[in-house]
């Protein structure tokens, strides 16, 4: 596999572990991953900032090869 493929890759999970831990750290409700044996809660806006941000660099990696 090409290196442009794991760049975005790398920076989407990268964000939302960030992210993740963000929210362990300060106890942020909608930063949280918990798991228990009744029930699990998973945020979504780490994993929808993550992937923002791999299309984004996605883009910038496709914009700085066509120049």
């Amino acid at each position: 596999m090409s290196k442009p493929f794991w760049i975005p890759l790398i920076a989407s999970f990268g964000t939302m572990i960030l992210l993740y831990l963000i929210g362990f750290i300060a106890d942020l409700d909608f930063l949280v991953f918990r798991i228990s044996i009744s029930f699990s809660e998973i945020a979504l806006l780490p994993i929808a900032v993550g992937i923002l941000v791999g299309f984004i660099s996605e883009f910038i990696i496709k914009m700085k090869a066509r120049y």
